[in-house]
């Protein structure tokens, strides 16, 4: 093997990480020198406090002049001659404006490579996708990953791969691979699917050879059909909501979110965690990096254990958590002396107070479900049913929970019992359209969204889904027409007030999504 070190490989593009000016954030690209921005221990905190407020990311005391260096960027992009005038600037940006981009671009380790932890690949090989496929062979060949921290996209098209070469006849199946990232530059890369031989490292020549070709700028394409089977999105493990139907969280067989956490302050790495047990099916997997924190975080899930990896499952049936009764020695009972009574003077009791009306189930149900306590909403629904088996919006609610848990079967008879009993309401068609869509039924899943704004023309979400319908059947043209939508009706309203039928989505955030989709400029 030649020397990475010697001077006649200084020009290869896969060795530049080994040349000067290389900070080891970027494996792509070689940065020039930029004047080092001093950091006082106030602008260090306050900086710190705004980004991980923003996108989660604790940069810690180690990472410091990492900081400092994102931040000198961050000046020169947005002409900002100070620290302060730099902070304002960000606090009037939107977390999709070019500046924000750039600082998580800088302050985000984007290395990765195809299947990278060979541990953790072969146990998926071997164990767990061998036994989800077994069991739905004969049912819904239906199969949800989701890949949460994807960089540059090597990790969700390893999975693809990987199923390529475990299901023969894979277009017999429906499989949906979700890649999310905060790094909007990542991502872009992820979609062009064009890589360097430095991401081929420890994978074997057939694997390379069978999914990629060599284009004339010497990097490798990935093949169509491998790309075609994983989608792209941006999103926030912090500050986006999830598990939710809406944005196709939910239902989820195997969850990878490797390296990710290692950024994150414990509390905020517990809600996250605990967020993916939600998104996970009964018995689905999270396969955390090697690096991610102490099993104490993962007390939800069960650990098991394979050959080099431990990798963590939803049991079938919720854990019980043991609670704790301190032991307590018995107490020395003293002999009392009892007084002797004395007549109590006549008062006249005020009248007790009138009990509180009870609440209602429904509403107590959609309490519990913001809250994320699906299963106790269940019941408080099945209740309103029995006290009112004409009251609509119960049948859909029960549909959207029965998606949200990979139920498809059940959500729809529930949307479709909602329809049954009033043909106007638009809500249970918009749940029905996406049961259609996570079982692969597009067109079926269009015409819904079309019954649904038919009948509601403000009904935000749907002209939202019915743009990505669009978008994937490569008519862009509608899909636009319909993000325009979007902005029209949202023109005007609350930033922070809550989009319906968004699962928690607010209108500054879905506004922040459509511009990106548009391509529109989002500086204030």
């Amino acid at each position: 093997m030649a020397d990475p070190f010697s001077s006649d490989q200084s020009n290869n593009p896969d060795l530049r990480l080994y040349q000067p000016g290389y900070d080891g954030l970027h494996r792509t690209d070689v940065r020039a020198e930029l004047p080092k921005q001093a950091l006082s221990s106030f602008d260090y905190e306050r900086f710190r406090a705004f980004i991980q407020e923003r996108i989660g990311l604790d940069v810690t005391e180690d990472r410091k002049m990492i900081m400092a260096r994102a931040l000198a960027e961050g000046m020169q992009t947005s002409m900002s001659n100070t620290l302060d005038e730099f902070y304002r600037f960000l606090t009037l940006s939107s977390n999709t404006s070019p500046v924000w981009d750039q600082l998580v671009s800088a302050l985000t380790v984007g290395e990765t490579y195809f299947f990278r932890n060979t541990a953790h690949f072969d146990a998926l090989a071997k164990e767990i996708l061998p036994r989800i496929l077994a069991d739905r062979e004969h049912l819904s060949r239906r199969v949800r990953i989701w890949s949460a921290g994807c960089a540059t996209g090597e990790e969700p098209y390893s999975v693809a791969i990987l199923l390529s070469e475990l299901i023969p006849n894979l277009d017999s199946w429906n499989i949906s691979i979700f890649a999310t990232d905060i790094n909007r530059e990542a991502l872009q890369k992820a979609r062009d699917g064009l890589y360097g031989a430095w991401s081929f490292r420890g994978v074997e020549r057939r694997i390379q050879e069978t999914y990629f070709r060599l284009n004339s700028e010497r990097q490798y394409a990935i093949a169509e059909k491998i790309k075609r089977m994983v989608t792209f999105g941006y999103f926030n493990l912090v500050s986006d909501p999830y598990p939710s139907l809406a944005n196709n969280t939910n239902a989820m067989d195997v969850i990878l979110c490797r390296n990710v956490t290692i950024y994150f302050r414990a509390e905020v790495t517990q809600r996250v965690l605990s967020n993916f047990y939600r998104c996970l099916t009964p018995g689905g997997w999270l396969v955390p990096g090697a690096a991610e924190p102490n099993m104490l975080y993962y007390n939800e899930f069960e650990p098991c254990n394979f050959p080099g990896a431990v990798i963590y499952q939803r049991t079938v049936t919720p854990k019980v958590k043991p609670t704790f009764v301190p032991f307590a020695p018995p107490a020395i009972v003293q002999p009392v002396v009892v007084p002797a009574p004395v007549p109590a003077p006549m008062v006249k009791l005020a009248p007790l107070p009138k009990p509180p009306a009870p609440r209602d189930a429904y509403e107590l149900a959609l309490e519990l479900l913001q809250a994320g306590k699906a299963d106790e909403a269940l019941v408080k629904l099945y209740e309103k049913l029995d006290q009112d088996a004409t009251f609509v919006p119960t049948y859909f609610t029960l549909g959207k929970i029965f998606a949200n848990k990979g139920n498809l079967e059940e959500a729809q008879s529930w949307c479709e019992r909602a329809i049954k009993k009033d043909k106007l309401d638009p809500e249970p068609y918009f749940t029905l359209s996406m049961v259609y869509q996570q079982n692969g039924l597009n067109e079926m899943a269009m015409e819904s969204l079309k019954k649904a704004i038919y009948l509601d023309r403000n009904f935000v979400m749907a002209h939202y889904n019915l743009a990505h319908l669009y978008q994937a059947e490569n008519d862009f043209v509608a899909a636009r027409k319909e993000l325009q939508n979007v902005l029209r009706l949202l023109e005007g309203k609350p930033k922070d007030m809550t989009v319906p039928e968004g699962d928690g989505l607010v209108v500054g955030r879905l506004v922040e999504l459509v511009q990106e989709q548009l391509g529109t400029d989002t500086k204030k």
